[in-house]
């Protein structure tokens, strides 16, 4: 394991045993079919492709963040690994710089399984997303860490701002899974 990501994953240890430190709200996006393009240089339609029928957990990272984005990448790194039910879906929030190639650069240091998509696109493709979340507006480096967990069959939708944990993240895609 490389140097930098030991100190990454002691953080993400830590916060994860603190869960208090992601909170969790409800919410009901309507998600855009835009274009975007994966890391491994595939266009996909984001609703269509990604989220339809599936559980799935989203956040916004960008590769050239120092903080927030590494931590993120490695708790989706941790979590993949304990819930495989999950398609897990890392949204760029600087597309003009997060070609396909720099995101599947940065999906390496994590060790990425099948199963993680990592996506970028046009400007206005990745604003429309951003804006159906919820995600991060303004500056990539002025964002904060943001989960969304989801199902497209229940069409329940939480946002975990922090870092959850492993028990925190399959707490919530139970929740998500359940009709109500």
């Amino acid at each position: 394991m490389n140097r930098v990501l030991v100190p990454r994953l002691a953080l993400l240890l830590l916060l994860g045993a603190f869960p208090a430190l992601a909170a969790t709200a409800t919410f009901s996006p309507k998600i855009p079919d835009v274009e975007v393009v994966t890391h491994e240089g595939k266009k996909v339609r984001f609703y269509s492709d990604l989220v339809k029928g599936n559980v799935v957990a989203v956040n916004f990272v960008f590769t050239n963040c120092s903080t927030i984005c590494p931590v993120s990448g490695a708790l989706f790194a941790a979590l993949q690994k304990e819930h495989g039910r999950v398609h897990f879906i890392s949204i760029s929030i600087d597309p003009t710089v997060d070609t396909p190639q720099r995101l599947k650069s940065w999906s390496k240091q994590f060790r990425t399984q099948p199963g993680w998509t990592l996506v970028t696109g046009s400007p206005d493709a990745i604003q429309q997303l951003v804006r159906a979340l919820g995600g991060p507006t303004g500056r990539p480096q002025d964002h904060q860490p943001l989960t969304l967990v989801g199902s497209d069959l229940t069409r329940t939708w939480s946002r975990m701002y922090g870092f959850p944990g492993a028990a925190k993240l399959g707490k919530v895609v139970d929740e998500v899974s359940v009709r109500r």
